[in-house]
């Protein structure tokens, strides 16, 4: 029996497009958007951060002497935050019904600026009041580490837990780990995946 379900964010609950924040980011430096692609493309860079390795202070600073960028950490973490599209992908009354009945845990890749940015941004967050976030547990899926510290949050069984994800390399390290997962496309397609395992909303 399910009694955990597990959320990744960006492409599951909220859309992004990545070209947009870079887009806007390029009207702050002198420098072409090639180059702010390449250095936001970074992955060591953008790994430290994302796994807590450096903080945002260090990030912005890095980012800002790469790129010269002509802004304030404030508006740098506007402009970075505009890849997040308005609408959700996830209704708010299907959280709304599953919390009823479920523990609702945020498992996602993602940083410190990103997350702040879109817990103030969009209500439908406020009905998922647990989360398992790569920059604080200093893992990022697929590893497995990262899903050993959501079942330890969960706090039952990982066969218990129902997880989610956009990428199917996340679901199968999570099913490697023994949580039930399924990769996500539509809420649609989602429901009728959740049914299938006796799932109730």
């Amino acid at each position: 029996m399910i009694k955990v379900i597990c959320f990744d964010l960006g492409k599951v609950i909220i859309n992004f497009d990545y070209a947009q924040s870079l887009q806007e980011l390029a009207k702050i430096t002198p420098l072409p958007i090639t180059e702010v692609m390449r250095v936001l493309a970074d992955d060591s860079l953008v790994l430290d951060y994302e796994t807590g390795k450096i903080s945002t202070a260090d990030f912005y600073r890095l980012v800002s002497e790469t790129l010269k960028l002509s802004a304030s950490l404030e508006k740098f973490k506007q402009l970075w935050g505009s890849m997040f599209l308005p609408e959700p992908l996830l209704s708010e009354s299907f959280l709304q019904a599953l919390k009823k009945t479920y523990r609702l845990i945020l498992l996602s890749n993602t940083n410190e600026i990103h997350f702040e940015f879109v817990r103030e941004k969009y209500a439908i967050l406020s009905h998922i009041e647990e989360h398992v976030l790569s920059y604080q547990v200093g893992w990022m899926k697929p590893h497995s580490q990262i899903y050993r510290a959501a079942i330890e949050r969960a706090g039952v069984p990982a066969e218990q837990i129902f997880f989610t994800d956009d990428r199917q390399e996340n679901v199968e390290a999570a099913r490697m780990a023994g949580i039930q997962a399924v990769q996500f496309h539509s809420e649609d397609q989602l429901k009728r995946e959740m049914r299938l395992l006796g799932i109730s909303f």
